[in-house]
């Protein structure tokens, strides 16, 4: 047994989240905008650090799952980039040190989410603010509380196909499957993705992966990030700037106090 949840799907990850790089250009920009490295808080297979580092930037890239690491570390020797534009490391998001401060820190799709308690959330962002530098910036994605249908907490979440596709590296036809079940007593919401792939042989595999994701209002967020010394300067509704509402996102981008 293995006590890495992500370890039965860390194989099948980027072919399922391969159409999804909304957020890509959205990181880099900002990467643009500032002086210095780039800390990506739950990097795991390298989604959005690999083609930051591809693009010139130096990015760090921290996570506690150690398979899906490994698909980061394979992916980076497949790949020509300069010595250190990414450096991967085996660091919970509650309680590093790194012992350096970066012009960006981000936490990309919904991994703050992870962090189930208001006290997890707080005790991730002091860690957050101890490592932007000044003028630096911190950003992250989460999934707004509002794209939720709370009234069904309690009630049986069915288990409904999501999609089909075929698996070109190993001619699997795959399908994804996704129940949620709404804590809405803790704002919390049990995940669970399952994975059947069928193979040309007529032999079938599943992968099951179970997490829970706590959502937060936006006021939530913005008194959290105040109070660790991060300044608001901006919450979109998703990716491309657009408001609040008009996504199901909520998209924080804060600057450390002091700064311009």
């Amino acid at each position: 047994m293995t006590d890495d949840p992500y370890a039965p799907i860390s194989d099948i990850y980027d072919f399922s989240y391969e159409d999804f790089d909304d957020d890509v250009d959205f990181y880099d920009n900002l990467a643009r905008s500032v002086d210095g490295a780039v800390l990506e808080l739950g990097v795991g297979t390298g989604r959005v650090a690999l083609p930051l580092a591809r693009r010139g930037h130096e990015v760090v890239g921290i996570d506690t799952s150690a398979s899906m690491l490994d698909v980061a570390q394979a992916q980076l020797k497949t790949m020509r980039l300069r010595k250190g534009s990414l450096l991967l490391l085996d660091a919970d998001m509650t309680n590093f040190d790194l012992n350096r401060k970066f012009g960006l820190v981000f936490a990309a799709a919904n991994t703050f989410q992870h962090m189930l308690t208001t006290r997890e959330q707080l005790i991730c962002l002091q860690r957050v603010a101890a490592h932007v530098a000044p003028g630096g910036v911190f950003a992250m994605s989460i999934r707004s509380p509002v794209s939720v249908d709370w009234d069904e907490g309690g009630v049986p979440a069915p288990l409904l196909l999501d999609w089909v596709r075929d698996e070109p590296a190993t001619g699997a036809r795959v399908m994804k499957l996704v129940a949620a079940q709404a804590e809405p007593e803790r704002m919390v919401r049990r995940m669970t993705y399952v994975y059947d792939r069928v193979f040309p042989d007529g032999t079938v595999r599943r992968s099951v992966f179970v997490t829970d994701l706590r959502y937060s209002t936006e006021a939530e967020i913005r008194l959290l990030l105040q109070q660790v010394g991060l300044r608001v300067t901006h919450v979109y509704g998703d990716y491309d700037l657009s408001p609040v509402g008009q996504g199901d996102n909520l998209v924080f981008v804060a600057r450390a106090e002091g700064s311009r």
